[in-house]
């Protein structure tokens, strides 16, 4: 005898749980980042973001935690729809990624240093949503 297991829908608690999780983690682990890169000088004042602001903590731990909980948002809709969830959300997921991998370079006189710590951020949010809502 053989028995076939058939995928189950996570349930929206355990997919907002893993997201909220993952937000905090993106936001604490970027906070990190922003303050050993501003020590470094890798964030000068003089830098304008499109908002017309220096990047701050503030916005980094708020712009981390919110990009995640949009994806959690995305991984919901998916969920509701595919039994391929994890896939779908992983591909859009790097997408987005890559996609946004061009805002650094578009920062004017941004100094390479903070580029690649605006980059590492980039990938420890979308790494973190990655890895727990496809483990939802």
């Amino acid at each position: 005898m053989s028995s076939t297991m058939v995928p189950t829908k996570p349930t929206i608690g355990v997919i907002w749980r893993n997201g909220i999780m993952a937000a905090v983690i993106a936001a604490v682990v970027n906070g990190i980042l922003f303050l050993i890169g501003s020590a470094a000088g890798a964030f000068p004042s003089s830098v304008i973001t499109p908002m017309g602001v220096p990047i701050t903590i503030g916005a980094v731990v708020l712009m981390s935690a919110v990009g995640v909980l949009v994806g959690t948002l995305v991984y919901t809709i998916f969920s509701r729809f595919s039994a391929r969830s994890g896939r779908w959300f992983t591909i859009v997921a790097v997408i987005v990624l890559l996609l946004m991998a061009y805002s650094p370079f578009s920062l004017a006189g941004a100094p390479t240093l903070m580029i690649l710590f605006l980059e590492i951020m980039h990938l420890v949010a979308g790494g973190a949503a990655i890895y727990f809502l496809t483990r939802a």
